[in-house]
């Protein structure tokens, strides 16, 4: 009776093709999970120090609907955390993507959805329409942040492959959830009887969990716990965690270190430096879902990816044929007074870029430009 009366009240106006109509159930669990993602787009798990006087802009979910699923997806404004709530089998879904704003109008009406309360939901090109029994909101589309192009971009790159390394019941899930450190620190997790514990050491089968008091954002939605799974590639820095809720599932992928912002991280340079003839990878239009190992659809209502810096100084390099390939198959790399040495297999460089990072946050430039002139010749 309560849900005949809600649909009642939906206007005729909006009655237009849609991405999704319906009821999101259980609908306090799905108002809490939209709280969570607003509340990630809204916090700055790391502050760099030339940002302190600064306006952060924030934004809030991008919807994504492909027939099967729906998706909500927000990344931090430091781009280093990344969550995603699926809702598969909701109802009818049409296809297509719209990025709102979470308003504080919008997030009133979703606090008030409370034990079996509906939760009407209306997803359509130009914005969102929420409705309960207690109030309603639309949300128009807003411009989407170029870092967040990027950073869509960058979360496939490192999940791509990733393997599940642990899963916990609903009782393990909650009870490790609920004591997850509250300070910054680099840890690792690892089994502990039908659980997991943190160690400050890394070990064969140990998973990187640096800066995991950036998953207590989920608080809210530990109730509703089902289980956790979590995932990674074997020696990656990166792990995503998977809250198992009633009828969804939410997904939160972390950075390397609470400093370090996916935009940045330059997981796609090597494939673009070979040549990839695949912009929907790297434009950020193909998400990666690593609970399932499948690519799901994102037309990007907005936003275009920033240039690589790397990138961009490596086709330089190329272009003022800075790049010489020696005898023994290596590269020799002269700009400015400067010569690196590069070889491919296996990578490396003399540069003070790779003396730091290796490739754990992409090729350095010089590597990049012997990739090039290889592959163009």
């Amino acid at each position: 009776m309560i849900t005949e009366v809600l649909l009642e009240q939906v206007d005729e106006s909006v009655r237009t093709p849609v991405l999704f109509e319906g009821f999101l159930e259980p609908g306090a669990q799905a108002a809490q999970a939209l709280l969570v993602l607003g509340k990630v787009a809204r916090t700055r798990f790391w502050m760099p120090p030339s940002m302190v006087n600064r306006l952060i802009a924030e934004s809030d979910p991008v919807f994504t609907a492909d027939r099967t699923t729906l998706r909500a997806e927000a990344f931090s404004p430091c781009c280093g955390v990344y969550a995603r709530l699926d809702l598969p089998e909701v109802g009818d879904l049409g296809e297509g993507c719209t990025n709102v704003d979470l308003s504080e109008a919008t997030r009133t009406v979703l606090a008030g959805v409370v034990a079996q309360d509906p939760l009407h939901l209306t997803v359509r090109g130009e914005g969102i329409r929420l409705r309960t029994l207690d109030g309603q909101n639309d949300e128009s589309v807003v411009p989407l942040p170029e870092r967040w192009v990027a950073g869509f971009a960058e979360v496939a790159a490192v999940t791509a492959g990733a393997v599940k390394k642990a899963e916990l019941d609903k009782l393990e899930a909650r009870n490790f959830l609920r004591r997850l450190p509250v300070a910054v620190g680099r840890s690792w997790a690892v089994a502990s009887g039908r659980g997991l514990r943190l160690t400050s050491r890394s070990g064969g089968d140990s998973i990187p969990a640096g800066g995991l008091h950036r998953l207590r954002v989920v608080e809210p939605l530990i109730r509703f716990a089902k289980g956790l799974t979590v995932h990674t590639r074997p020696d990656s820095e990166v792990a995503t965690w998977v809250l198992q809720l009633e009828r969804a599932r939410l997904a939160v992928t972390l950075s390397p270190e609470p400093s370090r912002g996916f935009s940045g991280e330059g997981g796609w340079l090597n494939a673009l430096a070979g040549g990839l003839e695949a912009p929907e990878l790297v434009a950020g239009r193909a998400g990666h879902d690593v609970v399932d190992g499948t690519w799901f659809p994102r037309e990007l209502p907005s936003g275009n990816a920033p240039a690589n810096g790397r990138l961009a100084k490596a086709r330089e390099l190329v272009a003022a044929e800075a790049v010489r390939m020696l005898p023994d198959g290596g590269y020799e790399i002269t700009r400015g007074g400067s010569v690196q040495r590069v070889r491919l297999m296996p990578a490396g460089c003399t540069c003070a870029w790779w003396a730091k990072h290796q490739e754990t946050r992409g090729p350095c430039s010089h590597v990049l430009a012997a990739r090039i002139s290889a592959a163009e010749a």
